[in-house]
């Protein structure tokens, strides 16, 4: 399993050993094999609001964008996706939400690896039920590491 923790957003450190640790972590709970290749890349706003409007249509930021580059989706031979997640973001919906900023950044790195391995929150169901795994499986994080040492201002 390879993981690629990649940092584009100039005022924040990633702490990289350990959210590849986590994205392990979130990658053998979600029961994607040994030969998956996860890119996680954080930027700002500016940077997510282009690669929204080029892929998605939509000329906004967003928290998370995930992509398949593998040609198949869980169960397949090769998993390998790659996940763009603004800092910026983050910031705003942990003020809103009174989450801390890396437990925000680590619930999208959930989010997007659960899209990519069939979960969708298109309609109020799917949206109840991924949800219900991303809390179980940040729950689980939290016991297992200190999600505040993810991220740190520069």
């Amino acid at each position: 399993m390879e993981v690629k923790v990649v940092n584009l957003h100039k005022r924040y450190k990633i702490n990289e050993r350990l959210v590849k640790k986590i994205a392990a972590y979130i990658l053998r709970h979600c029961a994607v094999g040994s030969n998956s290749r996860l890119e996680i890349v954080f930027l700002t706003d500016g940077a997510i609001r282009l690669l929204n409007k080029r892929y998605k249509g939509e000329n906004r930021p967003t928290d998370v964008l995930s992509f398949d580059l593998g040609g198949g989706l869980f169960g397949a031979d090769l998993f390998s996706v790659e996940i763009f997640i603004s800092i910026d973001t983050a910031l705003k919906n942990s003020r809103l939400f009174g989450t801390t900023l890396p437990e925000e950044a680590v619930l999208y790195i959930i989010h997007g690896i659960l899209h990519l391995t069939g979960y969708d929150d298109v309609t109020r169901k799917g949206r109840a039920s991924m949800e219900e795994k991303q809390e179980e499986v940040l729950k689980r994080l939290c016991r297992k590491e200190n999600l505040s040492k993810v991220l740190t201002p520069q």
